[in-house]
């Protein structure tokens, strides 16, 4: 069975992951979207820029205009001669269409670094970190954990943490985590932080699993990692907290996670829906409001799945 291992992001510093890189790059790619995040983009990225074991800072960005350079694109090269901007927008990946999502965008960056910035598969780490944490929160500290953690031989680290909400985490994915018992599945029970975005792993780790669209990517590539050989790390990078979200995007983020998780297990043979049941794209609700009205919510939260990036590079 699968294991996963608990570090201290305290116990790296840049001296260590250079002592211990070799000759491996180490590439940090920042996830952002139009100018939500451009006032907190500039300080993290000079935060970073004062690691000498960083080979490349990167902003996987979406632009709101197309044809538009934005602020926060501005700002992450103002900010360091290391960072370049990843265009999503404009990225095209043989197998995927337009579809927008955060997974979508995370996937269209790996296959920039590796055909567009010819980033070497077999020698390469890859630190995602989500642009907007607080800046009380933020330090360098981030990428020497999870890169520190790769450069030991972990082929993939998740971050973990104290924040002040993480309602989806302790209501959700952890509840659901313990849900299922089977022996395969245990390591999902043991992460402290499940749907973290800060996350890190080898270039060859992220080829070889799948990402979905949008809410599933965390919790397909924890199910991923878990059932397959990987050696896997849980770094605590101790406080943490970024902008809270509304309860509509909480229920939106929770039922996409459920679903996720569903279909993964179905997938692996895990579990099996009979008597003509099947997994929904549709969340809908019931409700009464703050004036006492009857109300309804429907949306549909389909999200695809992609294959692993090892099939088209």
């Amino acid at each position: 069975m699968n294991s996963i291992d608990y570090l201290e992001a305290t116990d790296f510093n840049d001296e260590d992951v250079m002592n211990i890189k070799g000759n491996k790059k180490l590439y940090v790619i920042f996830s952002t979207i139009g100018e939500r995040e451009a006032g907190l983009i500039y300080q993290k990225i000079r935060i970073i820029d004062t690691l000498q074991c960083v080979d490349g800072i990167f902003l996987s960005h979406r632009r709101v205009d197309d044809d538009k350079e934005e602020l926060t694109e501005q700002n992450a090269k103002e900010a360091s001669s290391k960072a370049k901007v990843i265009l999503c927008n404009a990225i095209d990946v043989p197998d995927m269409g337009l579809e927008k999502g955060k997974g979508a965008d995370m996937r269209r960056a790996l296959y920039y670094l590796i055909t567009g910035y010819k980033a070497d598969i077999n020698n390469t780490v890859v630190v995602f970190l989500d642009a907007d944490v607080l800046p009380q929160y933020f330090g360098n500290h981030f990428v020497l954990g999870l890169a520190g953690a790769v450069m030991q031989g972990y082929d993939f680290a998740k971050a973990s943490f104290w924040r002040e909400m993480g309602r989806v985490k302790k209501y959700v994915a952890q509840p659901l985590f313990s849900a299922i018992v089977h022996g395969n599945l245990e390591p999902l029970r043991k992460f402290a932080y499940p749907l973290s975005g800060e996350v890190a792993g080898t270039l060859s780790f992220f080829t070889k699993v799948s990402f979905w669209q949008m809410y599933g990517v965390e919790t397909g590539i924890n199910i991923d990692a878990v059932l397959s050989n990987y050696k896997i790390a849980d770094v605590n990078l101790g406080l943490y907290d970024h902008e809270h979200h509304g309860d509509l995007n909480i229920q939106k983020m929770s039922f996409g996670i459920i679903r996720t998780f569903l279909l993964q297990l179905i997938e692996y043979g895990y579990i099996e829906l009979k008597n003509g049941a099947e997994i929904s794209d549709v969340f809908k609700a019931q409700y009464i409001d703050e004036h006492g009205k009857r109300q309804s919510i429907e949306f549909n939260l389909s999200e695809k799945k992609y294959f692993p990036l090892c099939t088209i590079v």
